[in-house]
């Protein structure tokens, strides 16, 4: 969400979406009526708003380190739309293990 407030001009609209995903993960979208995104903006280091381009590469990692994705597309208005698809929670201690 912070590239929607960094990236697009003041009063852009934008939806945050998040719901279920397969086998019990989750998955968030955010979508903005915004300019959208080139390919060259989208890659590590590059950013047109001085910043050092690092966080859709952080969530990208962190999608798939759970067997997600990262998808950036065009959403109907032509601005950006950035779905995280997140993988299963891993299993863990039950819950009487839990502090």
């Amino acid at each position: 969400m912070g590239n929607v407030f960094a990236h697009t001009p003041d009063g852009t609209g934008f939806a945050v979406t998040p719901g279920p995903g397969a086998g019990g993960g989750a998955v968030l979208t955010v979508a903005d009526d915004g300019p959208g995104m080139s390919a060259d903006q989208v890659r590590r280091g590059a950013s047109r708003g001085g910043s050092t381009g690092l966080g859709l590469d952080i969530a990208r990692r962190v999608a798939r380190s759970s067997g997600g994705r990262l998808d950036l597309t065009t959403g109907p208005t032509g601005g950006a739309r950035v779905t995280l698809e997140l993988g299963p929670p891993a299993a863990g201690p039950s819950p009487e293990g839990r502090l």
